[in-house]
């Protein structure tokens, strides 16, 4: 799909990391907003588009300053409904996705795409892959097929007639239009597709959400349906940033590469600037510590030496590619009074369909949204829809049935059966939607038996009643005393017991040398402190921060590079030299991030049990006062930044059991 450009001046400005596009960007806004003319439209005076959500903040920042975030953010169009799963921004800085939801909360987009609903967040995706396995397809190749179709809509790929080429392709594609039909619900990967394709069939819409002049960042990390829906929102100028390498992570999924070429074709004859990276001096080093102990202990006066200095802990950021280490140095730390959060950010990824065990606030937070769908249409300014917190209540329907969310319905039958629900389900909308009903109403009709094609003794309908039933039981007498229900299953409260029982075993010892794999989500989950706090993330999180001092911890083989590279005859050919340009590329994102400071640190040995969970690299093990112990190499990307001793071990002992 070509763009179809609709701006008379174009301009596009490349340079590596760090070599100042955004603020040439900023400059370029200001410029053009100075010398446009007042317009009595209601269209926003410009529009600046960031490829990820963390670096909203630092763009509308820097255009503060130029006295350009001021506007309104009603200027930008009606606000969607409620909040996106991903953090919405109503202003004039905002990312692709975000723009998306608030086009498609526009009833004209609604019947200009034959859709409707809400965004869903990432449980509410899960239920849906859930259902979507009722196509009948092994697990595998349900992924394979689905992650191909995520990446056609990505890339606009449904504009191709051609793009199907398979009855199983299109029985999948139906199938999940169908139960998002159903639900009135929009996945996360198709919402700029489904953007996009409103903005070409009504122009009365690009003249209500477009500007005169458009802005976007970091253009090479957004997907093509996005780069294509910044190009369609401008009216007269329009002006790109990004860096050719492809070193930076991406938020979203799918990034479209070719985005300069297609964009110089369609914009010609085009400006462009090339900046180059001015030369920051930074000081590196490397330090090794005798075990993995030791290591955390080094990390943690390196950072308690910069807070002696002044140094802000906002400023600092220890990165490490193994997040069980991540976890347990977060541990650490907390153990010596430093106070260290995780930063990550989410993605738009496509659903794996792992559900998370269901708990009493999960249930309750349903409920609530059962509740006020029902009760009373959707109001943007409500606290608990635009609480974080509150995961599934973010992107509200713009109009809510009688019969409540239909989303939040589906939510509710998923607990304690999903794969039977999810069977009973599909039958439901088989006989319903025909009948224009989507999930709600046709509960409603099923539970009044003003449901012709499924009878009331369908082993199907009192999997689907019981559970309604119960809801309308806990929702009635909730409207009458109104107050909080905790609706609590005798699972949900014996996995409560569990989680706080190993809560406070975690708070009275942590042994550094039985590491303990914990879920990065729920790490991200913990309410963080309001405190200042040093930052603890994987490399790609590092995207979108500048940080004064970088620790690069547990820069060991087995953790960068892989064991399996470490190992020769494991990765071989192509897929070794792509494996070693992402370490390469990994490493230097940090070297990008920091500014001052960049310290490397490893350890030098640990216990056998503790390599075999980390995966290590094991050259050589030793008896040491009867504990099996390993020997432990700096990581070998050491000796092309000339910091670290030349490897000279072989590869790993054969005698050894994991080899």
């Amino acid at each position: 799909m070509t763009l179809s450009p609709t701006a008379a001046e174009a301009l596009c400005i490349t340079g590596d990391p760090r070599s100042g596009k955004t603020g040439a960007l900023v400059e370029r806004a200001a410029a053009w907003a100075e010398a446009a003319p007042a317009s009595p439209n209601t269209q926003p005076p410009f529009l600046f588009f960031c490829a990820s959500p963390v670096t909203i903040d630092d763009a509308a920042l820097r255009l503060s300053q130029r006295g350009l975030a001021d506007a309104p953010a009603e200027a930008a169009g009606p606000a969607e409904s409620a909040a996106c799963q991903h953090g919405p921004r109503t202003g004039l800085v905002t990312t692709p996705f975000d723009y998306a939801c608030r086009i498609l909360a526009d009833p004209l987009a609604q019947r200009a795409t034959g859709r409707g609903g809400r965004v869903l967040s990432q449980a509410e995706e899960a239920v849906f892959y859930e259902d979507l396995k009722t196509c009948g397809l092994k697990r595998r190749r349900l992924r394979e097929l689905w992650a191909f179709l995520q990446c056609g809509l990505a890339n606009l790929g449904d504009s191709d007639p051609d793009w199907i080429q398979t009855t199983e392709e299109q029985a999948v594609l139906d199938l999940a239009r169908s139960i998002l039909i159903f639900e009135e619900a929009v996945l996360p990967g198709e919402a700029v597709n489904l953007a996009v394709r409103a903005l070409e069939a009504e122009p009365a819409l690009r003249q209500r959400f477009g500007s005169p002049v458009v802005l976007a960042d970091d253009y090479l990390l957004m997907s093509r349906a996005s780069q294509h829906l910044v190009n369609l929102l401008a009216t007269d100028k329009i002006a790109i940033a990004g860096s050719e390498d492809d070193i930076l992570p991406a938020f979203e999924p799918y990034p479209c590469t070719t985005g300069f070429e297609e964009f110089e074709a369609a914009h010609a004859p085009l400006q462009r600037v090339t900046l180059e990276t001015p030369f920051h001096p930074l000081d590196r080093a490397w330090e090794a510590a005798p075990d993995l102990a030791s290591e955390m202990g080094l990390i943690a006066c390196a950072i308690a030496e910069e807070l002696t200095c002044g140094t802000d802990p906002r400023v600092i950021a220890v990165v490490g590619t193994n997040r069980i280490w991540r976890t347990n140095l977060q541990r650490a730390l907390a153990s010596v009074g430093i106070p260290a959060t995780s930063l990550g950010h989410p993605a738009l990824k496509a659903p794996k369909g792992d559900l998370a065990p269901v708990s009493d606030d999960e249930r309750e937070r349903i409920l609530g949204q059962l509740y006020r769908s029902a009760s009373q249409p959707a109001d943007p300014s409500d606290p608990l829809a635009a609480n974080p917190n509150n995961a599934g209540t973010h992107n509200a329907p713009a109009a809510f049935s009688p019969a409540g969310d239909p989303v939040a319905w589906r939510q509710w039958l998923s607990f304690d059966d999903a794969l039977g629900r999810s069977a009973a389900v599909s039958e439901l909308r088989r006989i319903a939607q025909p009948q224009g009903l989507n999930l709600a109403e046709a509960l409603a009709a099923l539970d009044a038996d003003a449901l012709p094609g499924l009878p009331a003794t369908s082993p199907f309908t009192q999997s689907l009643l019981t559970p309604y039933r119960e809801a309308q039981r806990l929702l009635a007498k909730r409207s009458g005393n109104d107050q909080p229900t905790i609706v609590t299953s005798p699972a949900a409260a014996a996995n409560r017991a569990r989680e706080s029982s190993s809560s406070s075993k975690a708070d009275t010892a942590l042994s550094l040398a039985n590491l303990t794999e914990t879920r990065e989500n729920d790490a991200a989950a913990t309410p963080t402190s309001p405190a200042p706090a040093v930052a603890i993330a994987a490399p790609e999180d590092l995207f979108g921060h500048t940080f004064d001092v970088v620790i690069f911890g547990g820069f060991v083989n087995g953790f960068i590079p892989s064991r399996d590279m470490c190992d020769p005859g494991v990765i071989v050919g192509g897929a070794r030299v792509r494996q070693e340009a992402t370490d390469r590329d990994t490493i230097a994102l940090a070297e990008q991030r920091a500014t001052r400071r960049l310290l490397f640190t490893s350890f030098e040995s640990c216990d056998l049990e503790t390599a075999e969970r980390l995966r290590l690299h094991i050259p050589r093990i030793r008896l040491r006062n009867g504990v099996r112990t390993c020997d432990i190499e700096p990581s070998s990307y050491l000796q092309e930044l000339n910091l670290g001793p030349k490897q000279i071990s072989g590869p790993t002992d054969q005698r050894h059991p994991s080899a």
